[in-house]
């Protein structure tokens, strides 16, 4: 229980860091975001777990791998709304809603052609 509270803790912290070196340098804080931090992190959490270990770590850091695609959806159409001149609120709700669609299709897609994918 004390490891997850620590998994927990610690996966705050990097959202919280990040969000406070954007106030002071956008880019800065963009390059941290763009690196796998929370991939990283889960992969290292499951590999240490007693109940995963370093097979579930692998398998999940190649099923992100496949999935890594579909999720530039968000990047994608959040900036092309805010274009059109959608409000910030309904263009993230859009591009959020868009990438779920997006990855679940293309989770499908991959699936119909032989990719396994749990």
């Amino acid at each position: 229980m004390l490891m997850t509270i620590l998994k927990a803790v610690g996966t705050v912290a990097v959202v919280i860091i990040i969000s406070e070196v954007q106030k002071r340098s956008n880019v800065l804080a963009a390059a941290i975001a763009a690196l796998p931090l929370m991939t990283m992190l889960v992969v290292f959490n499951l590999a240490t777990d007693e109940k995963a270990g370093p097979a579930q770590a692998t398998q999940f850091a190649n099923t992100t791998f496949l999935l890594f695609f579909p999720g530039l959806t968000f990047f994608i159409l959040l900036p092309l709304a805010q274009k059109m001149g959608v409000p910030f609120w309904w263009s993230f709700g859009l591009a959020a809603s868009a990438t779920f669609v997006v990855t679940f299709a293309a989770i499908g897609l991959m699936r119909q052609f032989g990719v396994k994918i749990d």
